[in-house]
């Protein structure tokens, strides 16, 4: 019983591809998934069925149907003479392409007796000298796919017409993959499958904080030096003005002789001397005090940046000199 409901469910594919001639993969793939499903017992007893309904119909001259069967039954049992028969099969049907791919999988197979074998090589270099290659490379379990042809394992060297074509990609627990594949009469176009390296997850890296920026402290005010050349000049010239008051005071002892001289003997020459040495003693005390006050605020006179004042002036009988420090 189960084998007649796989042949039923064979024919109504098989009637599909003699009426439309399009769904060529369809017969294929279900032989390709059924026979992965069965045990080694029903696929060899299934690939004899296949073959022998493949002879009848290529005995009846129905090539393609014929061709698909002898494909059929190497899909459950690998078997170089079937893709060899599938081959003949399709040069009579006038599917060159379908023919090169046949004979190109018996010969990859192997087993085919010295006659056989070389047919097979010279149809293959013969067909393929008008049609396009594709040499296909892949890690094992693959399967690909020719625009509707028969999907077929990897390594595989598949044949079509000049242009674009789609190439369909199957990998072990993967959805199907297609890409377009464009060809040349007489050239062999070698793509080569490989496993996409898995994404390695994405590690989020923290930014590293810059230290906090911490101000420099400002620099330390300049050092003022107390004893500037101002304060040296000031110095000076208050020992100026000390020196001008010791004179000043040798000037008023002399002044006060010349009065008690002129007291004594009232003369014009005593009176003008005296009066000569109390003037210069005037001048001199004015002199001397003015120096020294003039030395003392060069001294005391603070810097540009202090607090201080110093205020000098000329009073009644003297010099006042005042200040805040």
């Amino acid at each position: 019983m189960k084998r007649q409901a796989r042949t039923l469910g064979l024919a109504v594919p098989l009637a599909l591809v003699l009426v439309t001639g399009t769904a060529w993969l369809a017969p294929g793939v279900a032989h390709a998934q059924e026979a992965a499903a069965a045990t080694p017992t029903e696929n060899a007893a299934e690939a004899r069925q296949q073959y022998q309904q493949g002879t009848t119909a290529f005995q009846q001259k129905r090539y393609q149907e014929a061709a698909l069967h002898f494909e059929a039954a190497a899909s459950f049992r690998t078997s170089s003479v079937a893709l060899y028969t599938a081959g003949l099969a399709w040069d009579l049907a006038s599917k060159p392409e379908r023919a090169a791919d046949a004979y190109g999988r018996a010969l990859e197979v192997g087993g085919l007796d010295p006659k056989q074998t070389g047919l097979a090589k010279d149809r293959v270099a013969q067909l393929e000298t008008t049609l396009g290659t594709v040499a296909i490379t892949a890690p094992d379990g693959w399967r690909v796919q020719l625009d509707t042809f028969t999907e077929v394992p990897t390594p595989a060297r598949l044949h079509a017409g000049a242009g674009v074509h789609g190439l369909s990609v199957r990998a072990p627990g993967k959805p199907i993959e297609r890409r377009d594949v464009t060809l040349q009469a007489g050239k062999v176009v070698p793509i080569e499958l490989k496993e996409e390296p898995k994404a390695q997850p994405k590690v989020e890296v923290e930014p590293v904080k810059p230290p906090p920026v911490v101000a420099a402290p400002p620099p330390p005010p300049p050092r003022m030096h107390f004893w500037t050349t101002r304060r040296v000049a000031g110095v000076g010239v208050a020992g100026v003005g000390i020196a001008a008051l010791g004179a000043t005071i040798v000037l008023g002892l002399e002044a006060n002789s010349a009065q008690t001289a002129y007291v004594a003997g009232p003369t014009r020459e005593s009176l003008d001397h005296a009066s000569s040495l109390q003037t210069w003693t005037n001048v001199a005390l004015v002199s001397s005090v003015v120096l020294v006050a003039g030395g003392v605020a060069l001294v005391l006179w603070p810097d540009p940046d202090g607090e201080g004042r110093v205020h000098v002036g000329a009073a009644p009988g003297g010099v006042v000199m005042a200040g805040k420090f």
